[in-house]
């Protein structure tokens, strides 16, 4: 796992999610380990086939969303911390600090942790803007 291959998993995610691309949410959903764990933000955890479920109702849901990665730092063999944000028009709308393993390949555990975006006075070109 290493920066390329969360970049490419986020685009998947994000194309299913503001474009309803069905082709993407299965690239998305084939690159987990059948016992994957999700710990969301809100302290919730789902197993895969919990966020296939709520993944599945939402195609299209989110027009114009981006997703970035970024920040991404190698923890341990397996293991990265990085920066995501949701970006819509340009601005960032959610913003998390997220850890995630991975073993044979195939996400196996991921943490998020919810972050305020910066304030305008804390970021070049406004409230959260990229």
């Amino acid at each position: 796992m290493d920066a390329d291959f969360l970049i490419a998993h986020h685009d998947r995610l994000a194309a299913w999610l503001s474009n309803g691309e069905a082709g993407s949410l299965d690239a998305f959903l084939g690159a987990h380990h059948e016992s994957f764990a999700l710990v969301m933000a809100e302290g919730e955890v789902l197993g895969l086939e919990a966020l296939a479920e709520a993944l599945r109702g939402a195609g299209g849901s989110r027009p114009g969303l981006a997703i970035r990665v970024e920040e991404v730092t190698a923890v341990a063999p397996g293991v990265c911390r990085f920066l995501e944000r949701h970006v819509v028009d340009r601005s960032v709308v959610a913003e998390r600090v997220v850890t995630a393993v991975a073993r044979d390949g195939a996400l196996l555990a991921v943490q998020e942790t919810a972050r305020r975006p910066a304030a305008p006075d804390e970021a070049e070109g406004g409230y959260g803007q990229v």
